[in-house]
């Protein structure tokens, strides 16, 4: 039973993600996970801080000033398993 809940909330960080993203940021409608975010255009730095602060608010992640880094949460596939790890 504890799996399907696991699988639950993974598919949840998905899907709040992709919704987010898509509903904020036009340019990334139809997005995939290897999407790139602010290398593509569809964020500036402005939007990879509202990004981050979405995140936080939405999944209870307290953020510190290293997890600012479009290198490494450069995609939607980045991003969720950065939540991932984030709410472990």
């Amino acid at each position: 039973m504890s799996i399907a809940v696991s699988v639950t909330r993974q598919d949840d960080v998905d899907a709040s993600v992709y919704s987010y993203l898509q509903s904020r940021f036009p340019a990334l409608e139809g997005c995939s996970e290897d999407t790139p975010l602010i290398e593509g255009g569809a964020l500036d730095s402005l939007g990879f801080l509202e990004l981050m602060m979405f995140l936080s608010e939405h999944f209870g992640i307290e953020l510190s000033d290293a997890d600012f880094d479009p290198s490494v949460l450069g995609t939607p596939g980045q991003l969720i398993a950065f939540v991932r790890q984030a709410r472990r």
